[in-house]
């Protein structure tokens, strides 16, 4: 088996969408596509994620779907736009305080996902895997630096 940090991507998207279909089923009064339940989720978790081309990496999905999901949570008025200070061009996403409790909703569901799919998984194996990605990002974080120099 051939691995690397692509195919490492590869397969957090495929769990991402795994959780996208399974979230729909289970919380359709939420009117909320799985591409808008995934920002929201993305965005909870990882606050220096703000801009759409960052969720189109992390997501793995068009710009399209990004910009559509993006305009549909503004709607929504769950999510905010709001302008670079330095450069008007970039947009900053946002949630707002409305989206509070649909998050804590996703997220309950998130945990019940969890706690099936590893169940059967021994602990060690879960945080031995944690401890590698960590290890990971801080190589990544030190090269960023680097570069960055």
């Amino acid at each position: 088996m051939k691995t690397n940090i692509e195919t490492l991507l590869d397969y957090s998207i495929q769990i991402r969408k795994y959780y996208a279909r399974v979230l729909n089923e289970r919380l359709k009064d939420l009117k909320l596509s799985p591409n808008e339940m995934n920002i929201l989720i993305l965005l909870s978790n990882n606050p220096s994620i703000t801009t759409s081309t960052q969720l189109n990496v992390f997501l793995g999905v068009s710009k399209g779907l990004i910009s559509r999901s993006v305009e549909s949570l503004v709607k929504k008025e769950l999510i905010r736009i709001e302008s670079d200070v330095t450069d008007r061009r970039i947009q900053h996403i946002y949630l707002t305080a409305d989206a509070i409790e649909e998050i804590k909703i996703l997220k309950k569901e998130i945990r019940k996902i969890n706690e099936d799919i590893l169940s059967e998984i021994p602990k060690e194996d879960i945080q031995k895997m944690e401890e590698t990605l960590i290890k990971i990002r801080d190589h990544f974080k030190e090269k960023n630096e680097e570069v960055c120099l």
